[in-house]
């Protein structure tokens, strides 16, 4: 079923992608200050999305990782109160 699912999604993507390339295939040129390219605008439009998707995925990871460190730390902090707590109850007790 899942198959089904990803084949009847992929194939319109892959039919709108093929017009996109088709419709946008006129050569743009890239001067990069000593050199110059000529690319079809389609495929530079491409390049720069999944540049864009990618830049944002690992700034994403980088955000995650910092959350994930914050959250271990917040843990730790919070087993040290329970176990203090553990402690004060003990002796207030014994009093």
């Amino acid at each position: 079923m899942i198959r089904i699912v990803s084949l009847l999604v992929a194939i319109p993507v892959v039919v709108i992608v093929a017009t996109f390339a088709y419709r946008n295939a006129q050569l743009v040129s890239i001067d990069l200050f000593t050199s110059r390219f000529d690319f079809p605008l389609a495929a530079i439009l491409l390049i720069t999305l999944f540049l864009g998707i990618l830049t944002g995925f690992l700034l994403n990871i980088v955000v995650l990782l910092r959350q994930k460190n914050k959250i271990r730390q917040l843990n730790k902090q919070r087993q040290e109160m329970s176990s203090l707590s553990e402690v004060l109850k003990t002796d207030h007790n014994r009093l």
